[in-house]
This record gives structure tokens, C-alpha cells and sequence, in this order.
């Protein structure tokens, strides 16, 4: 591989990052660098959930010829060969000519494409396919051995960004000892992550589809479970081949003692009830509500009730649930609706 296919490469890996969004617009310039005569790129993910391929970002093709090669493509003997292939093909490279397939009769023949590189993006041990990168190029042999070595190395690092169960926003907030789980559009592992022991709570789930409702992008709460207190922070996921809501999910210390009770305390002020609302929500003496906000002040070294709600809201020292006095909806309202 040349130096200005190296620098490419490392061009490209800086654009792809670890976490937030892919500078796309950057991939492709570094892309072209290396492939001069590149005209036209795709980059598509594979979604487990609607299985079929998503275009993640492209530039240069019409509707028509992006639509065929993410969903249709896939689905020819041509397609086929792709993905029963260990390193990216060549149009040339094709067991039965590509060059006779409708594809390119009628697709990108008329739209001046004469020479093509596909290469099936694949992670992990198994060679699990999480995405195509499709390149074309207007004069015939335009891409060699070299341009298939320069995409099989992108290609690795390509993988890693569009893998559906991949969260950057998990390795850039959390640590190693937070546990994760996809709960919305369904439960599934995050790739990198031991499996969150509270994802498939049905209560929880039920929540999570409240927050992807809410336009924000993260929540902090407390969860209960049958083995003890969980710290919980719901994601909101926009960018990728999969949109949706992760939970990243780690023990609660509970450093402060707080009980139970003084936990529904605390989420009946973050949600801005009176005592007596509180006492009428937990069926209790507005008496008790308030010998319970005393105790919570001074667990949480606060002076007023504005200020303890204050801390729990930050600190996420509240039980959320779909409706009632924990109220998902109530509990946000006025909040940020980026986290940072």
C-alpha cells in the first residue's frame, strides 16, 4: 500500500471516530484520495430487526441506483457471490459477468459507470455481516489489487462504525462496568458489552418506549430488580443503521441510604407534586410525606425541597414508570434535551 493510501486510511479512521457521528463527508474525501477515478460510493448497515440493509451515507448516485444496490443487489446471484466472498471483488472479478447482469445494463451502465469495488463489511470471529461499501468509477479498470487492499483494511475499521448493535455514545460516557441492552425496537446485546441484567424487565421496556416518544436524548434513573438497585440511563440512538433506545445499566451503591420510600419521596418532588399530592399518589398521611422529605434532606445534604429535587433529578434519584406519581413525561418535563 502507496504512502497516500496509508494517509488515506488514517484519514479515514480519524473521520470514523470512537463516538457521535461519522464525518461521512470526510470518509468520502479520504476514499477518493486513495481512489482517484472513484465517482460514486455507498456505505450501507445491516438491520437485524427490519432485516434489510439501510443506506447509511453515499454520494454520487440517483435513487433509482441507490435503491437497487442496498435492497436489491443483495438479493441476485451476483449479490450472492458478494457476500460467499472473503476479500472485496473487482466488476471484473464476478464468477458470471456482472457486466451482463440487468444491474448494470440498466442501471449503471446508462449512468456513465463503467468499473466497480464492493466489499461486504464483517466483525468478530464469526465474520458477521454488518454492512456493504459499494464504489464506482466511470472508466473501465479503474480499481486493482492495490485499491482491493486499501478497502479490505478501511473496510475493517468501516465495520465497527455501522455494526447495528454498536453504541458510540456508550464507549464515550461509560466505563467498563456498565452493562448494556437495546430495549426499543426490540431487546438485543450491545456489541462490546456484557448484557444488561435489567433488559428484559417488561416494566422497563415499557418506559424506554415512553423516552423514545419524549425527543430527549438521555435519562438517569434508579431501577428495582429481583437481585437489588440498579443505576439506569436510557440513550436515545439516532445515527446508525439502527435507531432506538439503549439502557446502560450498573449496581447502585446507594451511598447515600437511601430507602425505598424516600426514593418515591424524591420523585414526587423532581415531578414538582406538593406534599399533600404526594401523600394522595402513595396512599399515605401527608404527615408521613413530610417527616420523609426531612429525612431525604438531610440524606442528600440539602436545605430546601426545590434543591433536593434539584440533586435527585442530576443525580437520577427517581422511579420512573408509565403513568402516576413516577410519570416518565412529568419527570422530564423542562429538561435538556441533549446531555453533554
Amino acid at each position: 500500500m502507496d504512502t497516500t493510501m496509508i494517509a488515506s486510511a488514517v484519514r479515514i479512521g480519524s473521520a470514523l471516530g470512537s463516538g457521535g457521528a461519522v464525518e461521512w463527508d470526510e470518509v468520502f474525501a479520504a476514499l477518493r484520495q486513495a481512489l482517484p477515478e472513484v465517482c460514486a460510493v455507498q456505505v450501507t448497515g445491516w438491520d437485524p430487526v427490519a432485516r434489510g440493509f439501510v443506506v447509511l451515507a453515499e454520494d454520487g448516485y440517483d435513487r433509482g441506483i441507490s435503491r437497487e444496490l442496498a435492497h436489491e443487489l443483495p438479493r441476485t446471484r451476483w449479490g450472492g457471490q458478494l457476500f460467499d466472498s472473503a476479500v472485496p471483488l473487482l466488476m471484473d472479478d464476478m464468477p458470471h459477468n456482472f457486466r451482463d447482469s440487468p444491474h448494470y445494463q440498466q442501471r449503471l451502465r446508462p449512468a456513465g459507470f463503467d468499473d466497480g469495488l464492493s466489499a461486504v463489511l464483517r466483525i468478530g470471529r464469526s465474520r458477521q455481516v454488518v454492512g456493504v461499501l459499494h464504489a464506482n468509477a466511470p472508466v473501465r479498470g479503474a480499481f486493482d489489487e492495490a485499491a482491493r487492499a486499501f478497502t479490505a483494511t478501511v473496510g475493517t475499521a468501516l465495520a465497527r462504525r455501522v455494526d447495528p448493535l454498536h453504541c458510540p455514545g456508550l464507549d464515550t460516557w461509560f466505563g467498563p462496568e456498565w452493562t448494556a441492552g437495546w430495549l426499543v425496537p426490540a431487546t438485543g446485546a450491545v456489541a462490546g458489552r456484557a448484557p444488561a441484567p435489567v433488559a428484559e424487565d417488561a416494566g422497563l421496556r415499557a418506559v424506554a418506549e415512553v423516552f423514545a416518544g419524549l425527543g430527549l436524548r438521555t435519562v438517569p434513573f434508579l431501577w428495582q430488580a429481583a437481585d437489588g438497585w440498579w443505576r439506569v440511563r436510557l440513550l436515545r440512538v439516532v445515527d446508525g443503521p439502527r435507531a432506538g433506545v439503549v439502557a446502560a445499566c450498573a449496581p447502585f451503591e446507594n451511598p447515600s441510604g437511601l430507602t425505598a420510600r424516600e426514593l418515591d419521596i424524591a420523585t414526587g418532588l423532581v415531578a414538582g407534586l406538593s406534599n399533600q399530592a404526594i401523600a394522595e399518589a402513595l396512599v399515605v398521611s401527608r404527615r408521613t410525606v413530610e417527616t420523609y422529605v426531612e429525612r431525604l434532606l438531610t440524606k442528600l445534604g440539602c436545605q430546601s425541597r426545590g434543591e433536593a429535587a434539584g440533586v435527585a433529578a442530576r443525580a437520577g434519584f427517581v422511579r420512573p414508570s408509565v403513568d402516576g406519581i413516577g410519570s416518565l413525561a412529568r419527570l422530564t418535563r423542562g429538561a435538556d434535551p441533549y446531555w453533554s
